[in-house]
């Protein structure tokens, strides 16, 4: 539990923030995993903004512990992978543009 009483413990109040999105995205040798520690008692629900490396922000809604949709918007232009379970699909992206996939990895238009 974060601690709300002074002084402020940056380990605790930010530490759980990065732990928490860590649990919902994960960015590292060029590969964006989606949901790749969902809580089980999450079984529903959604986050906007989550930055990922390569400068990708991305949102994330989830249903019955099951990915429902991931927007990936680029911020430099980049290419990636984006894994979801044992799927993974390769995107190329210019600046501001922006990417939905579905369950599947497939995109959605």
């Amino acid at each position: 539990m974060p601690d709300s009483t002074p002084p402020m413990q940056m380990d605790g109040n930010f530490g759980i923030t990065a732990a928490v999105c860590e649990m919902l995205l994960q960015s590292h040798a060029g590969e964006i995993h989606l949901l790749p520690a969902l809580p089980k008692q999450w079984q529903t629900g959604s986050i906007k903004g989550l930055r990922a490396r390569g400068a990708f922000e991305v949102d994330i809604q989830w249903k019955d512990k099951r990915l429902i949709n991931a927007i990936i918007r680029s911020k430099g232009g980049e290419k990636c992978k984006v894994r979801y379970g044992d799927k993974v699909t390769d995107i190329t992206l210019t600046p501001g543009q922006s990417y939905t996939l579905d369950q599947d990895l497939n995109h959605v238009m």
